[in-house]
């Protein structure tokens, strides 16, 4: 059982374009992306986060987080869309304070898991377990 969870957006992120009006943090985004482009998403990513994030007391010692993907259709690419949305949450828990810093000292551990489909909240739920 995790002691943290959090809902992590996937979709309303990224700034639609003139081809894809549902864009998607994803990693194939990720790689077509500009460093600005990047970057302003990254910094809306940590601004949702911000709530959830600060609702909690800092996290001491090492951590696991378990990520679970609700797809809106089927056929999607798992890690396409955990592996972004992974980097900016961990980044966030990093800059916002609840762990010490998101490297391997602290985060030990992270596994990621198809979660079925939620056509009408596609979304990254994440799992922190605190490891002894």
């Amino acid at each position: 059982m995790a002691d943290y969870q959090f809902t992590l957006p996937i979709y309303g992120i990224v700034k639609p374009t003139k081809h894809n009006k549902n864009c998607a943090l994803t990693f194939n985004w990720a790689q077509a992306a500009n460093s600005w482009t990047y970057n302003s998403a990254k910094k809306k990513f940590k601004k949702a986060m911000f709530e959830q994030v600060s609702a909690f007391d800092e996290i001491e010692g090492k951590i696991s987080i378990h990520y679970e993907y609700y797809a809106k259709r089927n056929g999607t690419d798992l890690d396409n869309f955990v592996s972004v949305a992974r980097k900016f949450f961990q980044d966030a828990l990093s800059e916002y304070g609840l762990i010490d810093d998101d490297n391997c000292r602290v985060i030990v551990r992270n596994s990621e898991s198809y979660a079925g489909i939620d056509r009408h909240n596609p979304r990254v739920e994440a799992f922190i377990s605190l490891l002894t």
